[in-house]
């Protein structure tokens, strides 16, 4: 049979699809005949559904971790650069500091314009706010990279309108910045923000201070920038493996980063966030100078001292701080109770005041070899250890610790003719803790 072309083929197939439309236009009257005639249960029951399936819809992917935005200010900062910045911007590598080194500061600080003492005598008062109102400023000036203020008071009008918010008020003897080696160090982060390895407590006393505050400019020396680190637990690695975090609390138990204060200086009702009290970190302050040296140590040099010091009482080799009085309910003339080192080196005066407490952990400390063990690898050298000996002479390093100790107490009064002098930083911290800010009428004694 020979082949056909399509069109030859379409007529073959138009009955077909004549019949099958007239199939289907008779298919409802035949289901109707056939339902009609039935009686059973389910005549009424419609055909089911059929389900449909939906259109498959793209998956929306897990929200990822969120990543908080660069701080972009100091990203191309350079290792050894100075910088200023506010104190706000700083933030903690340790969740604690000693109280009562702030203590001090604030309380030295601060000297009482109104004071009776020396009312009568204005180069006596000029004197005393030198000393106490001064000394912020020279140490403002010293920690900022300037030395020193570059003159004393000339008078009290000077002393009172000197503030630290107010730059024009006062003069360093260099500019901020000046002298590197004297400035405090940041570290860079990967997320771009400052973080503070040394530094902890000056700022927190000059963010506690009334004329300082979170906004006061201070200057930093930058010590490394790993801005390059891709996340905070790389960051946070190498930070620890570097040595320039401490992840310990107030009681010295491990932390995680997570659990470092979000910013500096004392808690408070007004503001959330502040650092945690370590008492060792206080004590180990007050043995400055009579156990250890404080020039070029390691970072967090205190704490590995303090961690030393309560291994030591866990020995059974000191006794606990609870065994002294150092806080209320004692009162201040208990606390500062004088505790001294004889010429032989033992002791004498009380054995239960906060001088006693430092003189027992001094002797602890400084009966070390220089080459024994404080802490993991640093040894008694390596964070400052003195040495003390029996019967040294004036002038000697022990003699200069003996006299440091018997002088931690002492009012700023002198007993031969009633001027000022320069009081212990015990004196200082004590009276602050005890009763704020310098004042008449307070346990301050005028």
């Amino acid at each position: 049979m020979p082949s056909r072309l399509p069109s030859e083929l379409a007529p073959l197939f138009r009955p077909s699809r004549l019949m099958r439309a007239f199939a289907l236009a008779l298919l409802p009257l035949a289901l109707a005949a056939c339902n009609g005639g039935g009686d059973g249960d389910d005549d009424d029951q419609a055909l089911p559904p059929v389900a449909e399936t939906p259109a498959p819809q793209p998956e929306t992917p897990a929200p990822g971790p969120e990543t908080p935005p660069r701080n972009t200010a100091y990203l191309q900062a350079k290792p050894g650069d100075v910088i200023r910045v506010r104190i706000e911007e700083l933030r903690p590598t340790q969740a604690a500091i000693g109280y009562d080194q702030i203590f001090y500061k604030l309380g030295r600080w601060q000297g009482d314009f109104e004071r009776a003492t020396w009312a009568a005598d204005p180069a006596l008062q000029l004197d005393y706010l030198n000393r106490t109102v001064g000394k912020k400023f020279d140490d403002y000036c010293e920690d900022m990279g300037g030395t020193e203020r570059a003159q004393e008071f000339q008078s009290i009008a000077e002393a009172r309108a000197a503030r630290l918010d107010q730059p024009d008020t006062f003069t360093c003897l260099d500019a901020p910045g000046t002298h590197a080696a004297n400035l405090k160090t940041v570290v860079v982060g990967w997320d771009g923000n400052l973080y503070l390895t040394d530094g902890h407590h000056t700022f927190s006393s000059l963010r506690e201070i009334f004329d300082g505050g979170a906004t006061l400019p201070v200057w930093v020396k930058v010590d490394a920038n790993y801005s390059d680190l891709a996340t905070a637990a790389a960051f946070w690695q190498r930070m620890v493996d570097e040595r320039r975090a401490w992840l310990r609390d107030g009681q010295n138990q491990p932390i995680t980063v997570d659990q470092l204060p979000t910013r500096l200086g004392l808690p408070s009702a007004q503001e959330p966030g502040g650092m945690q009290e370590d008492r060792y970190r206080s004590l180990v302050y007050f043995t400055r100078d009579i156990a250890y040296s404080n020039g070029n140590l390691p970072e967090f040099a205190e704490f590995l001292w303090g961690d030393w010091l309560r291994r030591q009482v866990s020995a059974g080799q000191l006794p606990d701080l609870a065994q002294y009085k150092m806080q209320a309910p004692a009162t201040p003339a208990e606390i500062l109770a004088v505790s001294t080192l004889n010429k032989s080196l033992q002791p004498t005066g009380a054995n239960d005041s906060y001088a006693a407490a430092v003189r027992d952990a001094s002797l602890r400390m400084t009966a070390l070899n220089a080459t024994d063990i404080v802490f993991e690898d640093r040894d008694a050298a390596s964070l400052g250890r003195i040495a003390l000996e029996p019967d040294a002479d004036s002038g000697s390093p022990t003699k200069d610790a003996r006299d440091t100790l018997e002088d931690l107490p002492r009012n700023d009064v002198k007993t031969s003719d009633g001027t000022p002098r320069g009081a212990g930083k015990l004196w200082f911290a004590v009276n602050y803790r005890t009763c704020g800010k310098p004042a008449a009428g307070t346990c301050w004694g005028w």
